[in-house]
């Protein structure tokens, strides 16, 4: 039998402590004050901020109230700018559109990158959205081609394709006037529309929601990484790289997700080497074919995963989300619903809309562009500061975390009066001559501007049109007034967006 030896030491003479719980207490000490340490850069460099909550910094505010709620409480308390801890990373929340146009313009060369909290993979480098310095302005200068208007228009007929399944599946969901919901509706839109365009598979999510692909769709938008491992790298960075390596490499959140669409795409792919490349117009044949000026090169297959996955998850939940609540702000401002009805019906004449269309709706532009101010998909986007930096009366440590809190910036009564309502008068030409330039970004600044914009806005507009020829959009009694918000980053209705389609055939 093995005998074991307590060791003690004694304090001051007085009692005598477990060599074992003074190690603890030591090591609990030493947190502590590395806590506290970590969380002094803003007050030392003058920045305003709340009181980080020990160990987890602002991470407390942004489980109990969400992303976009906390942003508003900060901004409209402590200006825009404010320095807050993501655990015990610094982050500098940026909302001043001055700033926003150096840190994302001017200085762009100081603040190329995206923030990773973790160790990134070869896999989530080899995308354009988190790819880095030359390898990022490779991908994007071989990728932007196929997103010209010229391409675009080779998409329509996809589109267009997705839209009339969209009308038809709204007649099948209401059945004999029941409410839809409009959020699961349009998510299976969208499901079409990305499988189509970027993968040229036909998914018909609208009529088969237990399709494998969209099962897979679904989860993939969920996210790649569980929040605790995330958490527990922002307490302790300096063990990125160990801990990142561990977690990603080993047992990833999402393995199942990435191998089915690596073996989807893999498929694809072959399928159009042994065949003629000219029948498949969509992204993926796009990128296939894509050279860049100045390399003898294309897209590896590793780039094209990545790239594929990219567009599909950017492209998928964030434009299901907009046009739902697009949906939502026509049933709660009928004025504005008559106004857009009474466009659509002049200048198309019942007609399905054609690409040159879109540009002549006016009164559709400013409705979508007070949508994205009011429920943009993504609350917040950021940046890494690569060097020192004083911008304005602000000194940017190298490292710096900056995050641009979109969803506070476009609700700042600063520069939107009565933010909360819905008028999309504010982006007529005069009004928008009185706004700062940068205070309306609902796809990002600068070089890396989101690449797919274009195609989400003509997405969702034609959607808009599709769905306004046929239907009239009224709240019912399930209708959640305002909507909740669900608590991560990307916004979202909590309960859905339950609606009345009205067919207009009963209304005319």
């Amino acid at each position: 039998m093995v005998n074991f030896k307590i060791y003690t030491m004694e304090l001051l003479g007085v009692i005598s402590v477990p060599g074992w719980l003074l190690t603890i207490l030591l090591l609990i000490l030493t947190f502590c004050l590395y806590s506290k340490w970590k969380h002094s850069l803003w007050k030392r460099l003058g920045v305003p901020g709340p009181e980080p909550t020990p160990f987890l910094g602002i991470l407390k505010e942004y489980f109990k109230k969400g992303s976009c709620n906390t942003d508003l409480e900060l901004v409209r308390k402590y200006g825009n700018v404010v320095g807050v801890y993501q655990c015990h990373i610094p982050s500098l929340l940026v909302a001043d559109p001055e700033m926003l146009k150096v840190i994302f313009v001017k200085e762009f060369s100081n603040f190329p990158n995206r923030f990773i909290p973790v160790k990134p993979t070869e896999r989530m480098l080899a995308g354009v959205a988190l790819a880095q310095g030359t390898h990022w302005k490779f991908l994007r200068s071989t990728i932007s081609p196929t997103f010209t208007v010229g391409k675009l228009k080779l998409m329509v007929q996809k589109i267009e394709k997705c839209c009339q399944a969209l009308v038809e599946n709204i007649h099948s969901q209401r059945g004999d006037n029941e409410p839809v919901d409009m959020k699961e509706l349009c998510g299976a839109f969208t499901m079409d529309v990305i499988s189509s365009t970027a993968f040229g598979i036909e998914v018909n999510s609208q009529k088969e929601p237990n399709n494998r692909f969209v099962f897979y769709g679904k989860k993939a938008a969920i996210g790649q990484l569980a929040s605790s491992f995330a958490v527990f790298i922002m307490m302790f960075p300096f063990l990125k790289n160990i801990v990142g390596t561990i977690l990603l490499h080993g047992n990833r959140v999402g393995k199942d997700v990435i191998e089915f669409f690596d073996t989807a795409l893999r498929s694809a792919i072959d399928l159009r080497k042994e065949g003629k490349n000219e029948q498949y117009q969509d992204f993926l044949q796009l990128m296939m074919n894509a050279r860049h000026k100045d390399e003898k090169r294309g897209l590896n297959e590793m780039e094209l995963k990545s790239n594929a996955m990219t567009f599909f998850l950017a492209g998928y939940d964030t434009t299901a989300n907009t046009l739902s609540f697009a949906c939502y702000a026509l049933a709660t401002n009928s004025d504005i619903q008559k106004k857009l009805i009474e466009e659509i019906d002049t200048v198309l004449c019942g007609e399905k809309p054609q690409y040159e269309d879109i540009s002549k709706l006016q009164y559709l532009d400013r409705f979508v562009n007070e949508v994205l101010r009011l429920y943009g998909a993504a609350t917040r986007f950021n940046r890494e500061c690569q060097s020192d930096i004083k911008i304005k009366d602000t000194f940017i440590p190298k490292g710096t975390d900056i995050s641009v809190p979109s969803f506070a910036l476009h609700r700042n009564p600063e520069f939107w009066p009565d933010p909360d309502k819905f008028d999309p008068e504010r982006f007529t030409e005069d009004n928008i001559s009185k706004r700062p330039e940068y205070s309306f970004i609902p796809f990002g600044i600068g070089p890396r501007i989101c690449i797919g914009m274009r195609l989400a806005l003509l997405e969702a507009k034609m959607a808009l049109v599709y769905m306004l020829q046929n239907f009239s959009f009224t709240v019912c009694d399930t209708t959640e007034i305002p909507v909740t918000f669900e608590k991560g980053f990307v916004l979202k209705a909590q309960n859905g967006v339950v609606l009345n389609a009205n067919p207009r055939q009963d209304t005319q």
